[in-house]
């Protein structure tokens, strides 16, 4: 794995910040931090991960003991195992866990955490500068790492103690001593590495074997891919909204039904669409078949507009509103539309009759649309023939103007 590392030292802004670089890989192992700015940073990113290292002020470095293995009860429980040791609210916090290895108790967890906006914050800077890591972890972890003791780097007016794999913390240098006096009343190691200006060194450490540590910028690939499990970009949702915060899981089942009862709604939708685009084909063709019979040796271009023409004409030159064939399925086509249900099959003139050949999907159906041509048509309809299957009625209807 090539791996570019971006080490951003103090509080970034947009515009400047004083970064290093270093590139590790399994040919080249060994890399050293080296000055650089964004844009040579961006142009180095190429072809790499990228790894961020991000001040180590912004994260605090833990451990949990909680009786599980399940990543996802973790997540659940080490919140609430740490909340009071936390001064912020745990809903404004991210963590990152890592189950590691562990002899002396398997469930403990490491556990790395920080404050959503701070992260935020982060992650919008790099964006600015065209950088999209794959991992972000605390700078602490480029300093190098001693099984036999700690490693204590003084640099930017920032202390650096590295006490283990995953522990240690950084500060002020003004008040390293105030941080030590804690940390050794809890465990006195038996050597202490240091890099920094010797007037520096603290005084507290003096009783304690202590080593000028060489290549305080040196950094090894294996040293890093061991910490990236404890990315923080681990599970973090971009985003101010709480609704990034809920669990939806619980809900997936709604959301399921609800879409599904949406696909169903629009294929619905889509089949009586469809249904009434035939019906009023049948329709037009019914009207162009009617309007050729009826005025033979005519160019039909558009049935109902040339029928409404024709009607118009032989009512102004008779006098009549009704009567004739076109005025009658002009009368019978908006109840058609009324009763999507009912398929018009064919209109033909015999024995001097204006027939109606439909299918309905029962004869209840079709006494309803005959009622309703007699009622709010104001014609006489009756029954000539019917054909009754399985699934539907076929009949043919005679349709009169109004007695």
């Amino acid at each position: 794995m090539q791996l570019l590392l971006i080490k951003v030292n103090g509080d970034a802004s947009p515009v400047q910040a004083p970064l290093e670089v270093a590139r590790v890989s399994h040919k080249e192992e060994v890399g050293q931090f080296e000055a650089a700015d964004w844009e040579k940073a961006r142009e180095l990113s190429s072809g790499h991960k990228v790894v961020v290292f991000i001040p180590n002020e912004d994260v605090l470095l833990t451990e949990a003991t909680v009786p599980s293995k399940n990543k996802k009860q973790l997540l659940q429980a080490i919140p609430y195992a740490l909340e009071e040791r936390l001064a912020d609210d745990i809903e404004a916090l991210h963590f990152a866990i890592f189950k590691a290895d562990n002899d002396e108790d398997e469930n403990i967890t490491q556990v790395a955490i920080i404050n959503h906006q701070r992260m935020e914050y982060w992650l919008d800077i790099l964006q600015q500068h065209g950088l999209h890591p794959h991992y972000v972890l605390p700078s602490l972890f480029t300093i190098p790492m001693k099984t036999d003791g700690w490693v204590l780097v003084n640099q930017y007016g920032t202390s650096y103690l590295r006490q283990g794999q995953w522990s240690g913390f950084s500060c002020d240098m003004s008040l390293l001593t105030v941080f030590l006096e804690e940390e050794l009343e809890k465990n006195t190691p038996e050597m202490v590495l240091y890099s920094g200006d010797m007037d520096e060194y603290p005084e507290a450490l003096k009783s304690i074997e202590y080593h000028l540590l060489e290549g305080a910028q040196t950094v090894y690939h294996d040293d890093i891919v061991k910490v990236l499990e404890l990315n923080l970009l681990t599970d973090f949702s971009r985003g101010d909204s709480k609704l990034f915060n809920i669990n939806w899981k619980p809900w997936l089942p709604v959301i399921s039904l609800a879409g599904l009862f949406g696909v169903i709604w629009l294929g619905m939708l889509a089949w009586q669409n469809h249904h009434l685009d035939k019906k009023l084909t049948a329709l037009d063709t019914a009207i162009a078949r009617t309007y050729t019979a009826a005025f033979p040796g005519s160019t039909v271009v558009n049935a109902p507009v040339q029928m409404k023409q024709k009607l118009a004409a032989l009512q102004k030159s008779n006098g009549s509103s009704g009567g004739s064939s076109l005025a009658l399925i002009a009368v019978v086509s908006p109840f058609l539309k009324k009763f999507p249900n009912i398929d018009l099959k064919e209109v033909r003139h015999q024995n001097n009759e204006l027939l109606f050949v439909v299918s309905a999907p029962s004869l209840s159906t079709l006494e309803r649309f005959k009622s309703t041509l007699t009622r709010e048509g104001k014609l006489t309809v009756k029954i000539k023939s019917s054909t009754t299957t399985a699934n539907k009625v076929e009949s043919t209807l005679v349709v009169k103007g109004a007695v």
